[in-house]
């Protein structure tokens, strides 16, 4: 078959009769330009050949507009903690493109639209941007998506352990059964009963006001499912949670501060370590460091307060000199 059929079959024509006689022997052959357009067509037939096969495989790459896609049935994620993350995904898509595209399905409920199996962050970030979202698109079961959402996520190595237990939760309440949620989250019957356990015993709130822990590890949430075996565990993380200044800590900190109060059957006696804004916000942290008193300004709440301080300096310290003469 010549490259001028190969390419016609590739577009869905049907080859051209072959109505004219064979090249003489001895006639030349033109080389340059027409051996340049054989290898172009080479290349060409090799490349629709490679998209067709990822088409039928399910793996070609489209742009699709974020709205149409929906996030996942089954959370994976604790929100809260993430936004420098994120922040950064915003840029580098903004600076560079989408490099890595996310899986998706048609959406079982709504023709047209599309549910997300992995690339949550993706999403936010394109829709952040008003770009649209590169995907593959591949027809997945319930149980076919939750395996590929979870394989991602342990490739990745991006989920802490308390988001893994949530996620084998939220699994097992939706009915899968115990082979899905192993191959979710690729671990034996023994890890996905501790998973179970620590989710069951330790208040879904209280985990939820925690956060996904980055730092904090298996060994720790085991111990405070044990504590929270006490009788007045939940009330005393209760006013742990409801204390000044809880929300400002880190999600680690959080962790350790309604830890060490079911330990020692009280909440730790401290001050807020913010100052805080007429509404309330908490803008600057006052400490003790290794040499002294440390600021540190929530840049987040008010990006140029910082450097507006920072510029206040001189004048501050002579009114404080004016002050003590």
């Amino acid at each position: 078959m010549s490259r001028k059929d190969t390419l016609r079959r590739l577009l869905g024509a049907a080859p051209e009769a072959e109505d004219s006689p064979a090249t003489p022997a001895g006639q030349r052959v033109p080389s340059g330009a027409v051996r340049a357009m054989g290898l172009s067509l080479g290349q060409l037939r090799e490349e629709a050949e490679a998209l067709r096969a990822r088409v039928e495989a399910g793996e070609a790459v489209v742009s699709l507009d974020p709205a149409l896609v929906e996030a996942s049935f089954v959370s994976d994620r604790i929100a809260g903690d993430s936004e420098a993350e994120l922040g950064e995904l915003v840029q580098s898509i903004a600076e560079s493109g989408q490099q890595v595209p996310v899986l998706v399905r048609p959406h079982p409920e709504k023709p047209g639209h599309y549910q997300m199996a992995y690339g949550h962050r993706r999403l936010i970030a394109v829709r952040r941007l008003g770009i649209p979202l590169k995907a593959v698109i591949r027809p997945l079961s319930d149980a076919e998506l939750v395996v590929a959402q979870g394989k991602e996520n342990i490739e990745r190595r991006n989920l802490t352990f308390i988001e893994r237990a949530l996620f084998a939760a939220h699994l097992e309440a939706r009915g899968f059964d115990r082979p899905t949620l192993h191959a979710a989250l690729a671990v034996q019957s023994a890890e996905m009963t501790r998973y179970l356990q620590v989710v069951r015993a330790i208040p879904r709130p209280v985990i939820l006001a925690i956060g996904a822990a980055p730092r904090t590890g298996r060994p720790r949430w085991l111990e405070m499912q044990r504590l929270f075996a006490q009788p007045e565990a939940a009330a005393l993380a209760g006013r742990v949670m409801a204390s000044p200044g809880f929300r400002a800590l880190n999600s680690d900190a959080r962790f350790q501060k309604i830890f060490a109060a079911l330990r020692d059957g009280k909440p730790a006696a401290e001050s807020d370590p913010w100052w805080r804004t007429p509404q309330g916000d908490p803008l600057v942290r006052v400490e003790p460091g290794p040499q002294g008193l440390r600021l540190t300004v929530n840049e987040r709440l008010e990006p140029e307060f910082g450097r507006f301080l920072v510029g206040q300096l001189d004048a501050l310290y002579a009114a404080f000199r004016a002050q003590g003469e």
